[in-house]
């Protein structure tokens, strides 16, 4: 059975609050590798909490909820971020880690 992350709910909550979030913080503009970083990584937290570890369905995901929030995405972009953030974001162990990263 396979089972996949469904393009409304946590995923897009979680991100879009990330998203949001980047717009107070303090240091650089946030380049399109960062904001897809922060997609990407929620996206593949969130399918190993469902035991999906098959690498091409994690990728066709990724590409299905980018495409799916390719506005929001837009707007991420020239958000400040900090390395700091980003870096938390590389190594948050779960989706709601990558929320505290960037607050």
């Amino acid at each position: 059975m396979t089972r996949t992350v469904g393009s409304t709910g946590v995923v897009r909550v979680g991100l879009a609050t990330g998203l949001l979030v980047c717009l107070s913080a303090c240091g650089r503009p946030a380049t399109r590798e960062d904001c897809e970083l922060i997609i990407d990584r929620n996206v593949e937290l969130q399918m190993k909490q469902m035991q999906i570890t098959e690498q091409a369905a994690i990728d066709k995901r990724k590409a299905e909820i980018r495409a799916s929030m390719s506005d929001q995405l837009k707007g991420c972009v020239g958000k400040r971020v900090t390395d700091k953030m980003i870096s938390c974001v590389r190594t948050a162990a779960s989706a709601e880690e990558i929320d505290q990263c960037l607050r």
